[in-house]
């Protein structure tokens, strides 16, 4: 029988897997309290905190959720009259070309 994950992700989430991998792998690596600046996992052992799994794993959390939006408001819309207005006069209708005659051989 699986088990639930034991953190919920955040309703700003857009990608779930991503984010609770992310969130696993940042989990495992945190900073070592007896080691200033180095990583407190053992595969990271000679490495600074933090290290390149973190660096990942924050990088993949920022991803994995919604941007905040700064603007804020409505946007403008251009009414579909006055945009046309602004392409006025751009296309014209060629005439029509005539095809040139080709002088018949004599057989």
């Amino acid at each position: 029988m699986s088990q639930p994950h034991r953190r919920a992700a955040p309703p700003h989430a857009t990608d779930v897997l991503l984010w609770l991998l992310a969130t696993d792998v940042a989990a495992q690596h945190l900073a070592d309290p007896d080691r200033p600046g180095h990583c407190a996992n053992l595969r990271c052992h000679k490495e600074t905190y933090p290290c390149a799994p973190a660096r990942d794993a924050y990088r993949a959390c920022r991803t994995a959720t919604r941007p905040t939006l700064l603007a804020r408001g409505r946007a403008r819309v251009i009414a579909p009259a006055t945009a046309a207005a602004r392409f006025a006069g751009w296309f014209r209708p060629n005439p029509p070309q005539q095809r040139p005659t080709s002088a018949r051989r004599a057989a």
